[in-house]
């Protein structure tokens, strides 16, 4: 179990057919029927599109129930219901690619991969969704906000329309903007769309390890869209249906820009002082934040805040954090063992806290 304390707020419902969708997805992921939590989502979904649905799965209690309510969503979505004429269907998918700049500010780099006809050919190849060869992917790095603003009915009607190339081509482009020279990450995914038929499983049960293709992926990435004097490192994750393929890209995010906040700040509290004192603490506004100190000089200070989203697995935040400062040799860690508020988490005398 985590030793944090949940800092993300208790659901809260704006209508009655809200509240009541939500009770009935809970009681269908908690009993672990996820068909039955699909089929629920898949029903609302054909009544009245977005409106409850989504509002429901993310008021759901935080962490495990959010993620089954989410793979319900995508399962709906996706899926072939009872009822439904459709032979094919055009199912819809992320990548999440992860782009860590550095070295150079101020730059740009456009949101538009020059020639996607090479990553399809990559990907296919190296059977990156498994056995689906029929497949489009759109050239636009979209931004999470843009795939974020896609409705679960629009997707919902997509996916059906057997619109491959409308549902490819759902998110805008959004550039990277590099505004520091030091090192930086950037969420960004490409939408595609894979037509099948719809009583085939989908590719996700059957996709390629990452590993088969992830190295290749992000050699042409670089290449296409580097920039003389600038280092752009990008980062592919597997191919994912839509809301499961943005939890994986948030959590991505946050623990890559850990990553690189911690391997700074110690190697500069290191170069100083010596070796640093980590409090992690959960703050009201439902972050994780990790501050490092130094023991001998109080204003020696770097502190980091993980934005958790609703779906989070809360333990594997806080092993992802403790992981990484094993792993640069950090033994001084406290825990704070209450939600703390943003204007005052910052180390607390020592009732206040878990030893390490």
């Amino acid at each position: 179990m985590s030793r944090l304390p949940d800092p993300r707020r208790a659901p809260h419902f704006i209508d009655d057919r809200t509240a009541a969708l939500a009770t009935e997805l809970e009681r269908a992921i908690g009993a672990g029927d996820r068909t039955g939590a699909a089929r629920v989502v898949r029903s609302r979904l054909r009544q009245d599109g977005s409106a409850t649905v989504l509002p429901a799965v993310l008021n759901l209690p935080p962490g495990a129930a959010v993620r089954g309510g989410l793979e319900a969503l995508d399962t709906a979505i996706n899926g072939f219901g009872e009822g439904e004429p459709a032979a094919l269907l055009a199912r819809v998918f992320l990548v999440p690619i992860l782009f860590v700049t550095g070295g150079k500010a101020p730059a740009r780099v456009a949101g538009v991969i020059p020639d996607i006809g090479a990553v399809t050919q990559l990907l296919k190849q190296a059977g990156a969704l498994g056995a689906v060869e029929n497949f489009g992917l759109s050239n636009a790095l979209g931004m999470h906000e843009a795939a974020t603003a896609i409705g679960p009915a629009d997707l919902f009607a997509l996916v059906r329309s057997l619109d491959a190339a409308t549902a490819a081509d759902l998110l805008p482009p959004g550039d990277l903007v590099v505004d520091t020279a030091d090192e930086q990450v950037h969420l960004r995914y490409l939408a595609g769309a894979s037509l099948t038929p719809a009583d085939m499983p989908t590719f996700l049960e059957r996709a390629g390890q990452v590993g088969r293709w992830g190295m290749p992926l992000s050699q042409m990435l670089a290449r296409q869209l580097g920039d003389e004097g600038l280092s752009l490192l990008p980062l592919p994750r597997a191919p994912q249906s839509w809301f499961e393929a943005m939890e994986t890209g948030q959590f991505a995010r946050e623990e890559i820009a850990f990553n690189l906040f911690a391997t700074g700040a110690i190697r500069r509290i290191r170069g100083q002082t010596g070796d640093p004192e980590v409090l992690i603490a959960a703050q009201d506004d439902g972050t994780i934040r990790v501050e490092l100190t130094s023991p001998f000089d109080p204003m020696l200070r770097h502190s980091h805040a993980w934005r958790l989203s609703a779906a989070d697995d809360l333990v594997r935040v806080e092993l992802s954090i403790r992981d990484l400062l094993r792993d640069c040799r950090v033994d001084r860690i406290d825990v704070a063992s209450t939600v703390m508020p943003v204007a005052t988490a910052s180390r607390p005398g020592p009732g206040g806290l878990l030893a390490h």
